[in-house]
């Protein structure tokens, strides 16, 4: 998906970002001061693998665009996902992701022009709606674009998307289910896959069960 800003954008380097996923556009707002004054939050993006893109946007002058870039930590990956945003499915929002107990991350290094999947296995958590989003990265640390990324609970696809370098769905009323990710880079590329999910009603990232 792509984002369209016109006219004025300044890029500003290393503002502070408190990376929550919220459900509702005044609560994002609130929750990223990097903006400068008089900006407000408009959407993120994974720039590198452990870089964040921010746009905020003039609340005055929409086509007045600032680009803030902010840093992941040491053990963190940048993931991004689209359902942050009720009344705007559309725009992606990027969040840094604690890679140890939150992240799922697999590779094609085996082979690359074959289907590669994640392990099956559950989130730590149940009766919840939750949000499940990857994001696929080149060895340099680029998002990067792969034929197709499909997702799967309790062995029955939930959907898939094609020609993309991310995915996000919502699974309403998960308990507990086992949920395989996989893709197909319809090329001989080498890339990694990271996925995570969210608990949308408590605003927090969930935990691989490992099992």
């Amino acid at each position: 998906m792509r984002i369209s800003f016109a006219q004025s954008s300044t890029i500003i380097m290393g503002v502070p970002l408190e990376n929550a996923l919220m459900t509702k556009r005044a609560e994002i707002q609130l929750t990223v001061p990097g903006c400068p004054t008089g900006y407000v939050y408009k959407a993120s993006l994974c720039d590198e693998i452990n870089r964040l893109m921010v746009f905020c946007e003039n609340s005055q002058n929409p086509d007045d665009v600032q680009v803030v870039y902010n840093d992941c930590g040491p053990d963190e990956t940048c993931i991004e996902h689209y359902y942050a945003i009720e009344s705007d499915l559309d725009v992606p929002h990027a969040t840094c992701i604690d890679n140890e107990h939150r992240v799922r991350k697999w590779d094609n290094f085996g082979e690359p022009a074959k289907e590669t999947c994640s392990p099956e296995r559950g989130y730590d958590i149940e009766s919840t709606d939750m949000e499940i989003a990857v994001t696929i990265y080149a060895n340099d640390g680029k998002p990067i674009q792969v034929n197709i990324i499909v997702a799967y609970k309790n062995g029955v696809e939930i959907s898939t998307v094609y020609d993309q370098h991310n995915y996000t769905s919502v699974i309403r009323n998960y308990s507990d289910e086992k949920i395989k990710y996989c893709f197909t880079t319809g090329s001989d590329n080498k890339v990694t896959a990271y996925a995570a999910g969210w608990d949308i009603e408590n605003k927090t990232f969930l935990l691989d069960s490992k099992s």
